[in-house]
């Protein structure tokens, strides 16, 4: 019985670890075509990074949080993105988020 629970508790602490794997990777793929798109210098990238993972971190949540209750999900999520965009801003100046606008619209991602 011992070994089972030691086991559950180590298969759970795996899957989150991963999570925050993925949820790194996810940031920093972003990160990187922000970069590459925009011409960041690094201490703008750093800072682009720290805001995505947070991002991704709070829509994880919010989905598991919210995972039967679509309209309240769909709420919060909205107010992630809401203040991703503040948080974006501040740390790019107006033509930088312009120019990303413009290029995620191109792509057919806005």
């Amino acid at each position: 019985m011992k070994k089972f629970i030691l086991l559950a508790f180590l298969i759970v602490s795996t899957s989150n670890v991963i999570a925050q794997d993925d949820l790194a990777t996810k940031a920093a793929k972003i990160t990187n075509e922000m970069a590459k798109v925009l011409s960041l210098i690094q201490d703008d990238k750093a800072t682009v990074y720290e805001i995505q993972l947070k991002r991704f971190q709070e829509v994880l949540l919010i989905r598991e949080q919210y995972k039967d209750d679509v309209e309240t999900r769909k709420l919060e999520l909205k107010k992630v993105y809401k203040r991703l965009f503040g948080k974006l801003k501040k740390a790019l100046d107006k033509d930088k988020m312009l120019q990303w606008r413009d290029y995620k619209r191109e792509l057919g991602r806005d």
